[in-house]
């Protein structure tokens, strides 16, 4: 590895360590983000395609993208005009178009994404996302357990970090010897795959940070992991749009307002979830400006006892997709997967594991693998519909085991398309 990298992954840690201590208040990261902002619009925007005939003074006068628009015209976004046929096909050559390096969503919700960052984005994404982590620089073993890899964990994989990818398309079993043979001190996991190696995961791994990425971790699976590996799950909140928050000590999830500015709409009426649009002011190669997420988020009003003035999260509550859609008397009646998922796992202590799936307009699908179980999990959910005025039948399965597979695990889901 050549000094450059290692020098903007060091100044990145030390650039993120200083903002921890600079930002203080919320008027400090609005006036932080405010000059960020301005040399966006004034330097990096008008060179993207996209903008160049854009008239703008403030962020609020430029237009909300989603995934559809930016994928459609995906070499109007990013500097090198690479388009999003010539990124998928570097996908199957190492992901590198000239000196970019071009990566991509799971794909395991059903909607691939990419993005392209340059060399010194990707050394500066590990400066950021170890300072946000590891506070103190130290050697660590890195078991990192996802179903796709990319170039950016790559540039882990030297130094004092020591990580290793495993895929989780290699099977549970698999992985879990793997891991054990590496004897991590940190590892990285969706919640599925920590509560797998809860239950199923043999001599228990000594491990000193636990980190929850990639799926939404439901308060039932945080309290197993942390009760089998007697340490603070910590989320790692990242997507394709990038690094968007990571959990204190204290377990609670800070957004990374230090490098992304967030705006909110709230997508179902009188729910407390919203969804967020996200401006990342800290990448230059690839235009990530008011972009619509498909992810619902309840903020938490009251703030960490760590001190931090980054906003809190309560709880990634899950996706658009997972909004049920079913009919009313006057209409369609949304129903929020949070409010399902209250209501199943309140119905019986013992249910720690379940799936409910929309199937079609009017029928929900609800598996489980105890009859009782489900039979209290079904009596709760009925007299929530009623009260919301929803229309549903709730049809039950019983299954000797619940799927855990390299799909992301969404535990409401809707298949059924309107």
């Amino acid at each position: 590895m050549s000094f450059w990298p290692k020098w903007e992954a060091l100044a990145a840690w030390l650039r993120t360590r200083r903002l921890s201590r600079m930002l203080k208040t919320r008027a400090d990261i609005a006036a932080w983000q405010d000059r960020q902002l301005a040399q966006l619009l004034h330097d990096a925007l008008p060179r993207m395609q996209f903008y160049r005939d854009v008239r703008a003074t403030g962020l609020e006068g430029l237009p909300v993208i989603d995934k559809h628009l930016l994928m459609s015209r995906f070499a109007d976004f990013n500097l090198p005009r690479i388009t999003a046929d010539a990124g998928w096909a570097a996908l199957q050559t190492g992901g590198r178009v000239g000196r970019f390096h071009v990566g991509a969503s799971t794909g395991t919700s059903g909607n691939r994404g990419l993005y392209v960052i340059s060399e010194a984005e990707r050394w500066r994404w590990l400066g950021t996302m170890v300072a946000k982590t590891m506070p103190q620089l130290r050697r660590a073993r890195i078991a990192l357990i996802l179903p796709r890899d990319s170039s950016l964990y790559a540039a882990a994989r030297g130094g004092l970090l020591k990580l290793r990818f495993f895929d989780l398309h290699q099977g549970l079993p698999a992985c879990a010897e793997g891991v054990r043979a590496l004897d991590p001190d940190t590892l990285i996991a969706p919640p599925k795959v920590l509560r797998w190696l809860s239950d199923h995961g043999g001599p228990l791994l000594r491990v000193r940070h636990v980190f929850s990425a990639a799926e939404v971790l439901d308060p039932r699976d945080r309290e197993i992991i942390e009760g089998r590996f007697g340490v603070t799950v910590r989320e790692i909140y990242m997507a394709t749009e990038g690094l968007l928050g990571v959990a204190c000590e204290h377990g609670t999830l800070h957004l990374c307002e230090d490098c992304v500015k967030f705006e909110y709409e709230q997508p179902v009426p009188g729910s407390e979830l919203v969804t967020p649009i996200i401006t990342d002011f800290s990448r230059q190669t690839q235009a990530m400006v008011r972009y619509r997420m498909n992810d619902l988020l309840r903020l938490r009003p009251d703030p960490c006892p760590c001190g931090s003035p980054l906003q809190a999260i309560a709880q990634v509550e899950g996706r658009m997709d997972d909004l049920l859609h079913l009919p009313g008397p006057s209409g369609v009646i949304t129903v929020t997967p949070d409010v399902m998922r209250n209501a199943i796992v309140g119905a019986d202590n013992g249910i720690d594991d379940f799936r409910l799936v929309q199937t079609a307009a009017n029928r929900l699908e609800l598996c489980l693998t105890s009859a009782p179980a489900a039979e209290a999990a079904k009596a709760a959910l009925e007299p929530v519909l009623r009260a919301m005025g929803a229309n549903a039948t709730i049809d039950v399965t019983i299954l000797p085991v619940l799927e855990v597979s390299a799909r992301k695990l969404r535990r409401v889901e809707r298949r059924w398309q309107p």
